[in-house]
């Protein structure tokens, strides 16, 4: 698939016209780098994936579908733990995510070269946003029209190469149904940190399942939930990097 521009795409789509979007974007200290140079181009454009009984087991829930057919193209961005500021940006086209639901980062430790790698090992979380406390309305999640998500890197991640994967599980679809955003990039992250790996680890797929409490959520109830609980394990190495504003 050949990709429009992330300029040429607001010209084509109005930003208060777009509900969908891509993350093309990687955020180091504030800096927002060009489409695609340290993140990882997947086949599915603009659009969701939708859970259908079937994507939450499949690989394509790692970076998106057909990212593996770009695993060589972006560059790797070195990181300082403990130090930088990092994260990703929607496209130029939209003023910020337009479905409600909470946004996690993941990362996974490449065995090598992290352009060769397919996400197949352990993942972590090192983030997460989710919605201010008594409602989930719309406007009350911290992630509404938000467009750049980023987060300190913890000094506690071990020196390496990595996926870092960005990932939004919408939730304004009827009853239980979830739309998932999803984009990864490259990091190498230089660190002196020689403690104890980061847990708890997953893989991807087989972090969620349909009876977990995050996807028996209904958005749709009346009267409306007051709380959604947060998808995916706890985080690395504390929950200083929870966003969900008291």
């Amino acid at each position: 698939m050949k990709y429009l521009s992330a300029l040429a795409l607001s010209a084509l789509l109005p930003s208060a016209t777009v509900a969908h979007y891509f993350f093309p974007h990687f955020v180091i200290n504030g800096a927002v780098t060009p489409e695609w140079q340290y993140t990882r181009k997947h086949d599915n454009f603009l659009n969701p994936s939708w859970e259908d009984g079937a994507f939450l087991k499949s690989n394509d829930l790692r970076c998106n579908k057909g990212a593996s057919n770009h695993m060589r193209e972006p560059q790797t961005a070195t990181i300082t733990a403990g130090k930088d500021t990092v994260g990703f940006q929607t496209y130029a086209g939209t003023d910020g995510l337009y479905h409600p639901g909470p946004v996690q980062i993941y990362m996974s430790k490449a065995p090598g070269d992290v352009r060769d790698y397919d996400g197949s090992g352990d993942w972590f979380k090192v983030a997460q946003w989710g919605h201010r406390r008594g409602s989930t309305a719309d406007s009350n999640w911290i992630t509404w029209k938000m467009r750049q998500f980023t987060f300190k890197m913890p000094a506690e991640i071990p020196a390496g190469q990595y996926l870092i994967r960005i990932e939004q599980a919408a939730t304004h679809q009827p009853y239980t149904h979830r739309e998932f955003y999803v984009a990864c990039a490259h990091i190498e992250v230089a660190s002196s940190y020689n403690g104890a790996k980061p847990t708890p680890t997953f893989k991807i797929p087989g972090v969620y399942s349909r009876d977990q409490p995050f996807f028996k959520y209904d958005s749709w109830a009346k009267p409306q939930a007051t709380e959604c609980p947060l998808p995916g394990p706890a985080m690395w190495p504390n929950n200083n990097n929870l966003k969900n504003l008291t």
